[in-house]
């Protein structure tokens, strides 16, 4: 049984920002500019390829080949009121 709500679109804001929409409408923001510090990530800090993310099996992921954990998305996320 999952825990969390499932993932079900991704918008890429300024900052390095993703306003994540999860399952019944709510809608939380997570700052991703953190992790641009990470070898894996580093190629995403052009924001060319960093807006290009979007959602595939409950995933974020990128063209690049990066993806990203659905569970830390959420717990490390803020919710909007």
């Amino acid at each position: 049984m999952n825990i969390y709500p499932e993932l079900v679109d991704v918008t890429p804001l300024d900052g390095y920002q993703l306003m994540l929409t999860f399952g019944k409408g709510e809608k939380r923001v997570y700052d991703f500019k953190p992790n641009l510090n990470h070898k894996f990530y580093r190629t995403l800090s052009d924001e060319k390829l960093f807006r290009a993310v979007s959602v595939s099996n409950g995933e974020i992921e990128w063209g690049t080949g990066q993806d990203f954990c659905p569970h830390t998305l959420y717990e490390e996320s803020t919710p909007i009121a």
